[in-house]
């Protein structure tokens, strides 16, 4: 097929051609572009020198076409109706996917605390259609390209901070009544009797800080192993034993008593962060941040909450549990 560009001067002569042949006038049509009569006449000529015949008829009651111009006509009513129906199709697209939202984050962290926020963030940003990519366990890196993601890491001068990467031992208030909770210092009264619920993906040192070495090849406890932190989660809210809380999943659950620690000392915080970014190529799309410091604000609210119980974090210094930060656990 004979490319456009070389049998017509201008594809604008087209646009022309299409406007007058459909109002059957120069002058409606110079209204349509907004430029005088003149220019439309002379977009014509060149129309109709390119393509060697006349197209139009000239007269007092306006433009009326050959039978050469109805021949063009129809083509290009189909052709620029056809243009006009994809470049519609390809704008409705363009708006659907600037409002969607990509959010990748731990089904346990949307479980346990975003999801009783859904509604109040569906009604803070109308506009996004939120899609939902779930990771069950662990995760050290993000794949693909997503508007928000949640990543343990060290923090950053230009991070946007989720909470700060602080571990509890949490179990359900009828747990606590009917076992008892943890004491530091005393290692039997530990683990004697107790259920715990553990991470398959992390390894077995980090339950160090809280029960010493090696204390699942001990026996001295129930040890229940699960690939989903999630139903971790579930499991010790619904009294089945004492599961590490990572605070930026339990916060809201330690707020509305739901879980309570199970350990009486202080909590640790590793110095890391849950941080939120976005791995799309350039800048966080507005309306991702938008909603990034909105999550960030409602945590926050959380986790001021969560400090009214007395316990607090305390960072890992040259123990065990060191051990545990070089494997690069991550739960977010």
């Amino acid at each position: 097929m004979t490319e456009l560009a070389r049998l017509i001067t201008s594809p604008k002569s087209l646009l022309v051609f299409e406007t007058v042949a459909r109002h059957g006038s120069f002058t409606r049509a110079a209204k349509d572009f907004n430029i005088s009569q003149p220019s439309i006449s002379r977009n014509i000529a060149q129309l109709e020198q390119d393509v060697g015949v006349p197209l139009f008829v000239r007269g007092a009651g306006g433009a009326r076409l050959t039978d050469a111009g109805r021949v063009l006509y129809a083509a290009t009513s189909e052709g620029l109706g056809r243009i006009g129906e994809a470049v519609e199709t390809l704008r409705a697209q363009a708006g659907a996917t600037e409002s969607e939202v990509v959010l990748s984050l731990s089904n346990a962290f949307v479980t346990n605390w975003l999801g009783a926020r859904l509604a109040a963030m569906s009604e803070q940003f109308p506009q996004a259609v939120l899609r939902f990519d779930l990771v069950a366990g662990t995760r050290k890196s993000v794949a693909g390209e997503v508007d928000l993601a949640t990543l343990i890491t060290e923090a950053g001068p230009d991070d946007i901070v989720l909470a700060p990467e602080v571990i509890v031992p949490v179990c359900s208030p009828e747990y606590l009544a009917s076992h008892g909770g943890m004491l530091p210092g005393d290692p039997a009264r530990l683990r004697a009797g107790h259920t715990f619920l553990h991470l398959s993906d992390h390894p077995r040192t980090i339950w160090d800080p809280f029960l010493g070495k090696n204390a699942m090849a001990r026996g001295e406890a129930v040890w229940h192993g699960f690939s989903d932190y999630a139903a971790i989660i579930q499991a010790a809210t619904d009294g089945t034993g004492i599961a590490l809380g990572w605070l930026n999943v339990v916060a809201g659950s330690l707020r509305s008593g739901r879980l309570v620690p199970a350990w009486q000392g202080r909590w640790i915080d590793t110095g890391r962060v849950i941080r939120l970014q976005s791995t799309r190529p350039g800048p966080m799309r507005p309306l991702a941040r938008e909603i990034a410091r909105w999550l960030c604000d409602r945590m926050a609210e959380d986790l001021e909450a969560v400090a009214s119980l007395g316990a607090g974090p305390e960072t890992l210094g040259q123990s065990a549990a060191d051990c545990v930060i070089q494997d690069r656990y991550s739960v977010e």
